[in-house]
């Protein structure tokens, strides 16, 4: 089976080879953006305004990428077979992010979540790992969820099986893994994530771009203070 590579103006809404990869969606692709099939049956589905400016590889047959509308994806997605990877709408991407998943297993990442530079969310270790005594594999692959409203920070590890729920804030250079999964509304740090405070409320607005940032707001939580 020939591997079919497709570059830039080369990916557009309706491509179907004779493998039965496809493409669906008409997105807007940066110059270096690419698609590269090694195998069948795989397809990408880009929502209304969705962006690709980075790599995308599908090792495998049969799994599927998902960007939704008006959703930046950059760096480098590879997929094994039968795999899902999902972003929600309005889902921005820095510089250098990293996407891998195997073994049928999904990344699912909700709407309006900011993913800041060389983030890496991995559902896969890439390479098996056996206990010598009883010769079982140790290192499973699982599904990764990231719900909406969730602002990822710089450098930030997110490994198999790790789940980050909604309005959640992970701070730079932390790792969430399995068993350290981010309640909602709380800010996270270390390595494994720990919560730092719960019930914290985030808003897009850049510090460097905009004036409008108000010292306070409303309060989002009925007071428990006795009346």
């Amino acid at each position: 089976m020939a591997m079919v590579t497709l570059r830039a103006q080369a990916i557009v809404d309706g491509y179907l080879d004779d493998n039965g990869n496809q493409i669906i969606g008409n997105p807007h692709v940066g110059a270096h953006a690419f698609i590269e099939f090694k195998s069948s049956h795989c397809r990408v589905e880009f929502g209304p305004g969705a962006k690709l400016h980075g790599a995308v590889f599908f090792q495998r047959e049969a799994s599927q990428l998902h960007i939704g509308a008006r959703s930046l994806l950059t760096g480098r997605t590879s997929l094994g077979a039968f795999c899902s990877i999902r972003l929600g709408a309005d889902v921005y991407s820095g510089a250098n992010l990293q996407l891998s998943t195997a073994e049928g297993q999904a990344i699912e990442i909700g709407d309006d979540c900011l993913i800041a530079n060389d983030v890496r969310i991995r559902a896969d270790d890439s390479h098996p790992i056996y206990d010598m005594h009883s010769g079982e594999r140790i290192n499973h692959s699982a599904s990764i969820l990231i719900e909406d409203h969730v602002w990822v920070g710089q450098e930030v590890f997110v490994m198999p099986g790790g789940k980050i729920r909604s309005g959640s804030i992970v701070g730079a250079r932390s790792m969430i893994t399995r068993t350290s999964e981010v309640p909602a509304n709380s800010i996270v740090a270390g390595t494994p994530a720990k919560v730092l405070r719960s019930n914290v409320h985030w808003v897009r607005k850049h510090l460097q771009m905009h004036r409008d940032i108000p010292v306070s707001i409303d309060p989002l939580i009925p007071s428990s203070d006795p009346e």
